[in-house]
This record gives structure tokens, sequence and C-alpha cells, in this order.
């Protein structure tokens, strides 16, 4: 998906209008991921997501077992 991006300033005209002070330029989802968010790759979110369910599941499994024995 792209996006429009401007690398000004965004205002509001008198009848409510967007106006871009300089140019508009059109960039993917990606490329705004990468410059605004440049924390995890989608490889490293998979990584913790996967870490974060095996913990949960260990701690289920270890308080039901508490709870039978």
């Amino acid at each position: 998906m792209n996006f429009i991006v401007c690398d000004g300033d965004w205002s509001a005209g008198a009848s409510g209008e967007l106006l871009c002070t300089g140019t508009l330029v059109s960039i993917t989802g990606e490329e705004i991921r990468d410059e605004f968010n440049p924390g995890l790759t989608d490889e490293e979110a998979q990584q913790l997501l996967d870490a974060t369910m095996g913990l949960f599941a260990a701690v289920f499994c270890f308080l039901v077992l508490k709870k039978v024995l």
C-alpha cells in the first residue's frame, strides 16, 4: 500500500482542504515502518511472539499441574 507524505508541513485551507507547504511524495508502508519505527524486524517480532507464547504455555501448564497435584 502506498501513502502520500509531505516533506514540508501540512496545513488546513480556509474551506478545510489539506495543503502541503513542501512536496508531496509517495512511499510504501514498509518505507514508513523503516523510517519511523526502526525497532524490530518482522523476523525478530515473530521470534518474540513465539517466545512469549512458549512462556505463557509453560506457566499455564505449571499452574494446572500445581492445582492437580
